[in-house]
């Protein structure tokens, strides 16, 4: 099976870089027929970018090991070709070397979303007929008669698995033909030439040792499919470190230092890109307004809690009037202690822009669980298991409890739900979630937040 679908994952990327420079070329001299400006030049190192970007959006969001429904698909790759287009105009941005036309941008996108489209919609019609060749089929049975072990044979029987499914043994005797040892087993898959056998008994009993080393020796492969549920309530993550087995808790996608680097070079790019086109002219309007509607400084200095506990200086732009209970009091939704324009920073989300120096100083990411005060963190700590699992990454300037609504002053179950929220994003970080965030932050922000206060 996993031949099986590393080869159609190669062919379909394969596939899909042909249609990216067929429709290149096809939309380049499109718009030159249609413009009459000669945009030739562009199709060398522009092919190159275009191909390269698609390579790191592609392996980034997990385009090619998505199991196939093509609503899904759909989803996807709409997404994944507006990461494609958004890095490709910061490309451009940076570089100020290209000059591809809207027109061209436009018919390029739409021809290559519908290439992919039509080509995995045909895909899924005639997937019936495509299953595994038979040398690639690979023969095996099952020791062990559990719950777990008939999860396992409903997978191996079906017709695209990859697998030949021959039946399976119970602790000490065959279910199949009625043979009736388990040492046996080793002369059952001889005699009908299988490839592997899968165990869901652990390695611990003498038989099962003594049957894999002569599995060895007749070249089938071993293998144990581990029942977790026996020490868990909830799916763990699997993972060898410098050869050791390591059981972890939970699967943290940001503790890879590739996902850490790409997201650090995202958010610094960004953050360089708001203050040369947005903070440099909003900081004198806002800072005066601040200045004239109220007494004291124009940010607001907190120390909040951020990755590992770490305590730092998180700023904002101030939207109340100077109080004592500003490290030991949340603004409420209707806060006597707003500013004039405080309210208005507030549900513009206008006082989170100096973040962005937090985020420029490694302190915040884009984006990640919003900060708390370090009151709420040691009181919040006490009472919700998980609260401090939050900080295993950078706080965020937004985040995905943020647009879900769970934001400003929560008590009870509303900061269950927000740590929940949180703790998803941890455990299910990608690329494409922190845009996906990003464009509803910002929409959020344009339309008006109801929760915001």
């Amino acid at each position: 099976m996993l031949r099986y679908n590393s080869i159609l994952r190669n062919s379909f990327l394969l596939l899909d870089l042909l249609f990216l420079n067929l429709t290149c070329i096809i939309s380049i001299y499109i718009s030159n027929m249609l413009t009459g400006v000669n945009y030739t030049h562009l199709l060398g190192e522009y092919f190159i970018l275009v191909n390269l970007i698609w390579l790191v959006v592609s392996y980034q969001t997990k385009f090619y090991f998505t199991e196939i429904t093509f609503q899904l698909l759909a989803r996807k790759t709409i997404s994944i070709h507006f990461l494609h287009f958004l890095l490709m105009l910061i490309c451009f941005f940076i570089t100020q070397k290209y000059n591809a036309s809207r027109l061209q941008m436009g018919i390029y996108y739409t021809l290559q979303i519908s290439c992919i489209l039509l080509s995995r919609y045909l895909f899924l019609i005639f997937k019936p007929t495509l299953k595994p060749l038979k040398y690639d089929r690979r023969r095996v049975i099952l020791i062990g008669n559990c719950e777990l072990s008939k999860k396992a044979e409903s997978f191996l029987k079906r017709p695209d698995s990859g697998y030949e499914f021959f039946g399976y043994f119970n602790e000490f005797s065959l279910d199949v033909n009625n043979l009736n040892s388990i040492d046996r087993c080793l002369e059952y898959a001889v005699a009908n030439q299988v490839n592997e056998i899968y165990s869901t008994i652990l390695p611990s009993n003498e038989i099962l040792q003594e049957l894999i080393r002569r599995a060895d020796q007749h070249c089938i492969r071993f293998k144990f499919i581990p029942n977790f549920d026996i020490f868990f309530l909830r799916s763990v993550n699997f993972k060898l470190e410098n050869g050791l087995p390591v059981i972890c808790m939970r699967k943290e996608p940001l503790e890879n230092i590739e996902n850490r680097f790409l997201k650090r070079v995202f958010d610094i790019a960004c953050a360089l890109i708001f203050f040369l086109l947005i903070f440099w002219w909003i900081y004198p309007i806002l800072a005066l307004l601040i200045k004239i509607t109220s007494r004291g400084p124009v940010f607001f200095v907190q120390k909040r809690s951020g990755r590992n506990g770490k305590v730092f200086n998180c700023y904002k732009f101030r939207s109340m009037y100077v109080n004592k209970d500003s490290d030991l009091k949340a603004a409420q939704e209707n806060d006597q202690r707003f500013t004039p324009i405080g309210r208005f920073l507030r549900k513009s989300n206008l006082d989170e822009f100096p973040q962005f120096f937090n985020v420029l100083k490694g302190e915040m990411s884009l984006v990640g669980p919003r900060p708390h005060m370090l009151k709420h963190t040691e009181e919040y700590g006490k009472i919700i298991n998980t609260f401090m699992v939050r900080h295993f990454v950078k706080p965020g300037i937004t985040g995905w409890a943020q647009i879900h609504g769970y934001r400003g002053d929560l008590t009870g179950d509303k900061m269950m739900k927000r740590v929940e929220h949180d703790v998803w994003y941890l455990e299910n970080w990608n690329f494409l979630t922190d845009l996906k965030i990003i464009f509803k932050t910002v929409l959020l922000t344009i339309k008006g937040d109801k929760n915001a206060y």
